[in-house]
């Protein structure tokens, strides 16, 4: 992204219409919803950012009514600064979904999957770490729209859909677009993906 010159002059004038903007918003001049529609207009005027304040995209095979269980806003992300870290603790090999979820939302730096949308395409895999073959974007839960759970000797129908996150996979020098039920096993090698300080 090409920076532009900021001089003072311009810091004095930003300054001078963000206060004017401010007081109007607080004394109820300006309908709030409209105010806040127009930040984040100029915002996404940020070539080259990932808006993790947008809705991600609904995969096909989510839930048609209600595909989305949890969404946590991310703000405005800067693409180079991913890093992946392990949730995982000592010995652990494998742990179960719910486990790894938690564990992964605590991370205040995790993403949601408007930052998987945009890593997912080919042109930005040049961003995407080489040492790492998945990674998960814990800040967004699906539901799906299949709703059959599978445990041992049983099969039932959930009309509510399986709970699961979206990950990235890679093999060989291809990335694709997976997901997880929350009630499967992650292993070890399923990284987070997080905003490196």
């Amino acid at each position: 992204m090409t920076a532009n010159a900021v001089t003072d002059g311009l810091v004095a004038a930003y300054t001078k219409r963000e206060f004017e903007l401010r007081q109007r918003f607080l004394k109820g001049v300006l309908d709030p919803e409209t105010v806040l529609d127009g930040l984040q207009r100029l915002m996404e005027m940020t070539e080259g950012w990932i808006n993790c304040n947008a809705q991600p995209e609904i995969p096909s095979w989510a839930h048609k009514k209600d595909p989305i269980i949890q969404h946590v806003l991310c703000g405005m992300v800067d693409p180079s600064r991913l890093s992946t870290v392990t949730v995982f603790e000592g010995e652990e090999e494998v742990l179960n979904g719910e486990t790894y979820l938690s564990r992964a939302q605590r991370l205040d730096s995790s993403m949601n999957a408007c930052a998987l949308d945009f890593y997912a395409r080919p042109e930005n895999w040049k961003y995407l770490p080489t040492d790492v073959d998945v990674i998960v974007f814990p800040k967004t839960v699906f539901r799906d729209s299949d709703g059959y759970r599978v445990f041992p000797k049983t099969v039932f129908r959930d009309s509510y859909g399986n709970r699961c996150v979206r990950y990235l996979y890679r093999r060989g020098s291809t990335w694709y677009r997976y997901y997880d039920w929350l009630d499967s096993r992650f292993s070890r090698n399923y990284r987070v993906a997080v905003l490196a300080s």
